[in-house]
């Protein structure tokens, strides 16, 4: 399993220097990697989710679905109650402090979940990725929300916060691949190849936007502040472990591993987009990705062989 990891970790890697490359010659400026974050998550994401439900229905899966969203909903919670507290012990205060409290929580589940779940479990683990995924989003969009914009003056209304939850093309492609799911329906075969075509392209076009977002970073600066290293100690090693033993109180077997290594992935690529919008701080949100995701490379192998 660990080999398996390492692995699509590697090809993960040279995918990300592709976009670094493109980024660095000019092929791939802010612009055009906006525009591929855009495909991604209206396009090859909601596809990808839809395609991973396209299986036979088990009620054991199903449950373990259910377990697995409103497991992923409480480690979040959980998640945002410890970083608040780091953060408030290394004397932040907000909006800094809404950043690094939201984005130890916004992991990147959605850009590097599948072909993890995938090296280390087979098709079997996809469908709790999808559950992940769909509680992540969610959290996001509520919780994440308000910790981005407190105190930076562009604060959504309740009934906002709850639209933007739940009306968004993950939510609804998710929804419509647990109905499917649940009733056993398979899509006519033009359109499944028309969402697996656009859910090919998930994983590449993930990484090569990681890449380009990375190339920008001012790498001298970032790896002489001890507080991006605090960041990615707690979102890589003390939130798998933190999943591990409270879930394996509810549940076993390959969805508390998906779980648990979704748990330890880096800083969502999107992370700077996101907080930029609510005019929080993009530049130190994109320090946290960068070397969260760069140490990842050696984190993620480690907690696949001792907690999964």
């Amino acid at each position: 399993m660990v080999v398996s990891v390492i692995e699509q970790l590697a090809t993960m890697v040279l995918l990300m220097i592709v976009g670094f490359i493109l980024n660095k010659k000019g092929y791939l400026p802010e612009k055009e990697t906006k525009g591929l974050s855009i495909v991604l998550t209206k396009v090859a994401i909601p596809a990808n989710m839809i395609i991973l439900l396209q299986r036979e229905y088990f009620y054991e899966i199903w449950m373990g679905f259910l377990k697995t969203a409103f497991g992923t909903i409480f480690l979040c919670i959980l998640g945002t109650i410890l970083f608040f507290v780091v953060g408030k012990c290394l004397k932040m205060n907000f909006p800094q402090l809404g950043l690094f409290t939201g984005g130890g929580v916004y992991s990147n589940v959605i850009f590097m979940g599948q072909p993890l779940v995938t090296a280390m479990f087979g098709a079997e683990g996809l469908i709790f990725c999808v559950a992940v995924m769909f509680a992540c989003n969610v959290y996001l969009f509520t919780a994440c929300s308000v910790l981005f914009s407190y105190q930076c003056g562009i604060a959504k209304p309740p009934m906002k916060l709850l639209k933007d939850a739940f009306f968004n093309l993950i939510c609804f492609s998710a929804i419509i691949g647990v109905f499917c799911f649940v009733n056993s329906i398979s899509l006519p075969e033009p359109l499944y190849n028309t969402l697996n075509y656009a859910s090919n392209t998930t994983v590449c076009l993930s990484m090569i936007v990681i890449g380009a977002l990375l190339a920008s970073a001012k790498v001298k600066e970032v790896l002489a502040d001890k507080v991006v290293y605090i960041f990615s100690f707690f979102t890589l090693i003390v939130m798998p472990i933190l999943t591990k033993l409270v879930m394996a109180f509810f549940m076993d077997g390959v969805a508390l591993g998906v779980m648990v290594i979704l748990m330890g992935t880096p800083a969502a690529a999107a992370l700077p987009s996101f907080a930029g919008g609510y005019g929080n701080d993009e530049k130190r949100a994109s320090e946290y990705v960068f070397v969260s995701t760069i140490l990842s490379v050696i984190t993620l192998p480690l907690v696949a062989k001792f907690l999964c």
